[in-house]
């Protein structure tokens, strides 16, 4: 189980969350909710190292492997795309490697008794420990396994990494996490640059093979269908719901309900209170209750209603001109880029009031 306790977060005077606490539990599949700028990518950073709170910490057992993919990647290599993915396993590689080396130094040397070979013994054993422990599997066969499942071809497995785009580039980052089966998956909007079937395939992974995942995404159908429990972060605290996106929708409409019926109710006890003080504030006879009054006032917590996230985009477009029957019709349409064909000879029209998606 992953713990955080107390997190605090301050930039200056203004407190993104305050002393929020929960636990995470293995296969917890969260969708963490909130209006932009509530501190969702914030508290991905923190969970997953990457930043320190203001206050508060994050525990987990020593040997718990937290992954992130952050919403925009900044990296540069020049791999093919199927070294970089096996990246992944460069820990194991590196260990192996090391324990090799070890060996070779021990059959070298001949001073038995030193405390120098009795520590390369220890080192050996350690490591050794360690390295038969992992599960035993095809690297190899793990690594096209997930690439292919996320969109690439086997053609592209030998190409420079250099040679995509931004988010084929980040599709090989989500590869690299998901090859090295993380006790936590930390995702920000990982859908972004997938395609339909590349997302339907992360879905069943995440299910099927994933341990606990946290996830910020847009997407409302595949956070509906992945998640099991969603947190909501808003006005610097958090409200933990064990339902899926829908159900959380309808639970957070009756709790803003509530709490306005609450703030309602609470307004007026404090109108007809404070109505009472100025009415009598000079009746000695009232001078009691009136101390009474303003007291119970002054120590009155006050209700907040939750902020409801009304931000839109709004689109305006002129009036235009009726078209034709046909308003576009291309025959024998080609695009490339250098020596790399995007399509050739498309033809197809597109009829008046017709709705068209391009898939792939």
């Amino acid at each position: 189980m992953i713990s955080v306790d107390g997190l605090t977060v301050e930039f200056g005077n203004t407190i993104l969350f305050k002393d929020i606490s929960f636990a995470i539990n293995d296969k917890d599949r969260i969708a963490l909710m909130g209006k932009n700028g509530a501190g969702k990518s914030t508290m991905l950073k923190i969970i997953s190292g990457g930043r320190a709170p203001s206050k508060g910490r994050i525990s987990a057992p020593r040997d718990a492997v937290i992954a992130y993919l952050p919403q925009h990647l900044m990296t540069d290599d020049h791999r093919t795309v199927f070294d970089e993915a096996a990246q992944a396993f460069a820990p194991i590689f590196e260990m192996e490697n090391r324990i090799n080396a070890l060996h070779e130094v021990l059959a070298s040397r001949d001073d038995y008794e030193s405390p120098e070979y009795y520590a390369i013994i220890e080192e050996v054993s350690t490591l050794s420990e360690k390295f038969y422990s992992i599960e035993e599997i095809n690297y190899d066969a793990e690594v096209e396994k997930i690439l292919i499942g996320l969109g690439f071809e086997r053609a592209d497995f030998t190409r420079s990494t250099s040679e995509f785009s931004g988010g084929w580039r980040m599709r090989i980052e989500l590869a690299k996490i998901l090859l090295r089966k993380p006790d936590l998956i930390l995702l920000d909007e990982p859908t972004n640059h997938l395609d339909i079937e590349s997302v339907q395939w992360l879905e069943e992974f995440l299910i099927n093979s994933a341990k606990a995942v946290i996830v910020i995404s847009h997407d409302r159908a595949f956070v509906d269908n992945i998640t099991t429990r969603t947190i909501e972060i808003t006005m610097g605290r958090i409200y933990d719901y064990k339902v899926n996106y829908s159900k959380y929708l309808e639970l957070r409409l009756e709790r803003r309900e509530q709490q306005q019926k609450q703030f309602d109710e609470q307004q007026k006890m404090i109108a007809d209170n404070q109505e009472f003080i100025d009415r009598f504030k000079g009746t000695y006879s009232k001078t009691n209750q009136v101390q009474s009054r303003v007291k119970m006032l002054e120590k009155l917590e006050l209700i907040e209603v939750d902020e409801v996230d009304t931000s839109a985009l709004r689109l305006r477009f002129p009036p235009s001109p009726r078209s034709g029957s046909f308003p576009v019709i291309t025959e024998s349409l080609a695009k490339s880029y250098g020596d790399h064909l995007v399509f050739a000879d498309a033809s197809f029209s597109i009829v008046r009031g017709e709705k068209v998606a391009f898939v792939g």
